[in-house]
């Protein structure tokens, strides 16, 4: 539903933003800025100026419980090997597409450009969107088809990132194989709920979260397209960990041997201090993720039997979900995340300057209560093997701890595989060299031909 340019009683400002506009900009400045409030989700739009005074619900303490964990995927067990069946034979039947959360720039960096660009590469210096993308060929290769890749780009990297896929010829991805799809914005207010100016004949707007994922994709019609090609499951992944274990057979085969409409990687929080997301299940068994700052200290310190926290699932934001809960998704309202900051916007007189602002988004994985009582399930991830996020300049979770994290599972892998590493130093398995450690185990004659000093190619 969209709401009219003329003031409206239901969207109070409206009038005030557009004489604005006008003062700034002249007639076509407004006329423009009519246009952008008639496009606007009017429901929305009363929904977040109600959450500027509404103080969010949060769960009940009494009510958390720590969901039941399925083995980590390089775990010997009964379970994981029909696991890995199952979740080889989606792979292998085309049932499985790749979305990765790609909308993020790199300035924390110190890097200009998509954070996917950012050249990570221990030795190769190849970037994440090559490592992705070359794990992603070698899984096809593998499972003996193209496994569909979408990359959900945000407003300020879109064009930057297509370009940089185009002048690598998609990383020798099939041709049609990788899909761009665009995250939604939502306009920011004040903290009194009024419309700002990012200039005379535009509002102030930010990317919508991760969870605009799901209306992003049916707007562009992606549903529609993965459900035609037979694709009804989504793993979904963010561009900034290093090492996520790419379309993880067992980890998929998980979701689908216990019959989850959601699946949800999480490593173990061993430190009651950590600020991680915790993945929990409510007093009716539907799964939800609960902000480190929502738990009571003492819960988030309470132990288990076997000596270990009981909320210990940390949220590393891979998940797996069908694609017809996707698009119920897409069609509700998710909940509103909101952050206040201080941020650069037109000002009374023309002049752009600093002042407070509440900025809107929606999260991913508010998906899972949705799914319903039961219908969301937890898998355990080993963090050295699966989670090195790239966040900041220095210090942790940067360029540096990723790099050593890769560094140290390539070492792990070629050691199991009985390649003899070099024992000092760095070392790189190529991108595209194995999918995981049981593909390298089978490539080890053939790789074992291929070292180039500390380099090994596929």
């Amino acid at each position: 539903m969209t709401v009219s340019a003329d003031a409206d009683p239901d969207v109070p400002g409206a009038e005030e933003v557009l004489a604005r506009a006008e003062a700034l900009g002249g007639a076509v400045a407004r006329r423009r800025l009519e246009a952008e409030l008639a496009a606007l989700d009017r429901e929305l739009l009363v929904r977040q100026r109600r959450a500027l005074t509404t103080v969010p619900p949060v769960p009940d303490p009494a009510d958390l419980q720590a969901p039941e964990l399925l083995p980590p995927s390089t775990v010997e067990a009964a379970e994981n090997a029909e696991a890995r069946r199952l979740g080889l034979e989606a792979l292998a039947a085309g049932r499985v597409a790749v979305v990765t959360l790609a909308g993020g720039q790199a300035s924390r960096l110190g890097f200009e450009g998509p954070k996917g660009a950012f050249p990570l590469g221990p030795i190769s210096g190849a970037s994440l969107f090559q490592i992705l993308a070359a794990r992603l060929r070698r899984a096809g290769e593998v499972v003996g088809r193209p496994i569909p890749w979408v990359l959900l780009t945000g407003p300020d990297n879109d064009a930057a990132t297509r370009a940089f896929f185009a002048r690598h010829a998609d990383f020798g991805l099939a041709p049609g194989q990788v899909r761009f799809v665009r995250q939604g914005t939502l306009p920011a207010l004040s903290p009194e709920g009024d419309f700002l100016l990012a200039a005379p004949d535009r509002l102030f707007r930010n990317p919508d979260g991760h969870g605009g994922l799901y209306r992003a994709l049916e707007g562009s019609g992606a549903h529609e397209a993965l459900a035609a090609a037979g694709v009804d499951l989504l793993f979904t992944c963010q561009v900034d960990n290093a090492l996520v274990p790419l379309v993880d057979p067992v980890f998929l085969g998980h979701h689908l041997r216990t019959g989850a409409r959601i699946t949800s990687k999480a490593v173990e929080k061993t430190d009651p201090a950590e600020k991680v997301g915790l993945l929990a299940e409510d007093g009716d068994g539907r799964g939800l993720c609960v902000e480190y700052s929502d738990m009571p200290a003492e819960l988030q310190a309470e132990r288990a039997a076997d000596g270990g926290l009981r909320f210990r699932a940390g949220n590393v934001a891979i998940h797996v979900l069908d694609l017809d809960l996707a698009r119920e998704v897409a069609a509700s309202d998710l909940p509103l995340h909101l952050a206040r900051k201080r941020a650069r916007v037109l000002g009374d007189d023309g002049l752009v300057g600093e002042r407070d602002v509440v900025k809107f988004e929606t999260f991913l994985f508010d998906a899972m209560p949705l799914a319903g009582p039961g219908k969301a399930r937890v898998q355990l991830g080993l963090r050295e093997d699966e989670f090195a996020p790239l966040k900041n300049r220095s210090g942790a979770d940067s360029s540096a701890t990723a790099r050593a994290a890769l560094v140290a599972r390539d070492r792990r892998w070629l050691e199991a595989a009985g390649l003899a590493p070099p024992s000092e130093g760095p070392v790189e398995l190529l991108p595209g060299a194995a999918w995981d450690v049981a593909d390298l185990l089978e490539r080890r004659s053939e790789l074992r031909e291929r070292l180039d000093g500390r380099l090994w190619s596929a």
